[in-house]
């Protein structure tokens, strides 16, 4: 009987060992991991906007080209100025979706309401309360556009002198149709090959190094070529070259 026993155990063991194996390397089963999908939202655009495709826009008789190396939708809004119970509106093509003027813009003015409104009519960044001025300026040119003409020139704004540096340097551009009814400014962030991205520090209050440090930084940013800033001057002139104003 003790043998039969033994007998037994010396069988059931190895089979009991096989099932353990068996089960310890067996795959387990994975449950599949869901991948989160993420849908990108459109940024808001506010109420009084509408968006264009490129490159030909044409908008209530207004038509210029946008090159590709800009973009190729612009969004077009009606801005409104409000002063002392009085109010003025212009028509401003923005590369964002924008509720004002801060990157990219072209602005178009009915010089006529502006006046009746506020008895002058002024270009940015000045304003009829306050407002900006031109703290730096080089490379001054005079373009023409398809019925009309001004100058254009690389600018940064500000309250006080500050020392010029591509995180404030603009492209403007400030213009009169041929019949002197539409005034037309444009706005676009341009970086210079010599120019730092952040302003060096200056002792405030001492606005004579600012100024000096400011007049070599036009000197070198005139010697320089088109190609040599980012968007190229000739992209912005060739836009700004594009752009008829009529009723």
């Amino acid at each position: 009987m003790r043998r039969l026993m033994i007998l037994l155990l010396l069988f059931v063991l190895p089979v009991m060992a096989c099932s353990l194996i068996g089960q310890t390397s067996a795959p387990t089963s994975e449950v599949p991991t869901q991948t989160q999908v993420i849908v990108p939202t459109a940024t808001d655009m506010p109420a009084n906007g509408q968006a264009l495709d490129g490159p030909d826009i044409n908008f209530n008789g207004i038509r210029f080209t946008l090159d590709p190396a800009l973009g190729s939708r612009i969004y077009v809004f009606d801005d409104v100025t409000s002063l002392d119970g009085k109010t003025a509106y212009n028509i401003r093509f923005a590369l964002n979706p924008e509720e004002y003027c801060q990157t990219w813009c072209l602005m178009i003015y009915h010089v006529a309401d502006f006046e009746q409104a506020f008895g002058t009519f002024v270009f940015p960044p000045n304003g009829y309360r306050g407002g900006a001025a031109v703290v730096f300026e080089t490379q001054k040119k005079t373009l023409s556009m398809q019925n009309g003409s001004g100058d254009r020139s690389l600018e940064t704004f500000g309250q006080n002198n500050y020392a010029v540096s591509n995180d404030a340097l603009k492209y403007v551009f400030r213009g009169y149709s041929a019949d002197k009814q539409y005034g037309i400014y444009v706005q676009v962030p341009i970086h210079a090959a010599s120019l730092p991205d952040v302003a060096p520090t200056f002792v405030a209050g001492d606005d004579g190094p600012i100024l000096e440090y400011n007049q070599k930084a036009a000197q070198s940013m005139n010697a320089l070529t088109p190609a040599d800033f980012i968007p190229s001057l000739n992209v912005l002139d060739a836009l700004v070259a594009s752009i008829h104003v009529g009723p």
